[in-house]
């Protein structure tokens, strides 16, 4: 991108962003990694890492879904924090990409239950969260900026730069140190408010994976940390959310039953 910061100015912004937080205290800026979840400092690094890289060769999403990384189009994060509710470490994964994305686009995005950032129905944003022992590992990807996708992506991604906002991958960065110390520093309470202000869910139809088998209605309300109530035509059922995924929504197959 013209005008973009070199990878040689990250650690420093990354050291800058880091001493204006309470939770994130240290950053390693790796030049290319094929997962920033996978990487040797990420598994040796202590609560309160967070660790990027330049460029990710094979980011990889929930349910062991691939993360479409685009050479150097876009961001990839891993927050190292102590053990907590999963249910709460991916809705302050989304809520921080969710507001990363938004001082990028100076507009409201979405928020996918239970951890996709989407705009017009498109994915901008994800997080992962994975637990080893007695720490956490909160995956962050934003896409930035890519120009287009191709393939079956075409009609399910989108970007910064493709909603008109032209943003260097290191503000982002910093952007979203800031944002998940915010919200790992939350009540639960103010991050379900902060949630239901973005619901993209609620109000839709959807088809979810449960381990009973396939589930599809109407969305009629979300607990991000407890579960979703779906109408379905043999009535409403409550989805808990530990063994709950989107398997279709918008017309779109997000993963296969």
């Amino acid at each position: 991108m013209t005008g973009a910061a070199p990878f040689s100015a990250w650690r420093a912004r990354l050291d800058a962003a880091c001493a204006g937080t309470t939770l994130v205290r240290r950053a390693f800026a790796l030049d290319e990694t094929p997962s920033t979840q996978d990487a040797p400092e990420t598994r040796d690094a202590l609560p309160g890492t967070v660790v990027t890289a330049w460029k990710q060769t094979a980011g990889r999403g929930r349910f062991g879904r691939a993360w479409a990384d685009t050479a150097t189009a876009g961001i990839a994060a891993t927050f190292v924090v102590d053990v907590q509710p999963a249910e709460r470490l991916a809705l302050a994964g989304a809520i921080a990409a969710a507001d990363a994305a938004e001082s990028a686009l100076g507009a409201r995005v979405g928020i996918k239950w239970p951890n996709d950032v989407v705009v017009g129905g498109r994915k901008l944003a994800g997080a992962l969260i994975e637990t080893r022992g007695p720490r956490a590992f909160i995956g962050i990807g934003i896409n930035v900026a890519h120009e287009r996708f191709e393939g079956e992506l075409e009609s399910r991604a989108t970007s910064l730069a493709m909603l008109g906002a032209r943003a260097d991958r290191i503000d982002v960065l910093c952007a979203l140190v800031s944002a998940i110390d915010r919200a790992l520093a939350s009540s639960d309470a103010a991050l379900v408010e902060q949630f239901l202000a973005r619901d993209a869910l609620r109000g839709t139809r959807a088809l979810f994976a449960t381990p009973e088998g396939p589930v599809e209605g109407e969305v009629r309300s979300v607990d991000p940390m407890r579960g979703l109530v779906v109408r379905t035509d043999s009535g409403e059922r409550f989805l808990p959310a530990g063994s709950t995924s989107v398997a279709e929504w918008g017309g779109r197959r997000v993963r296969a039953l």
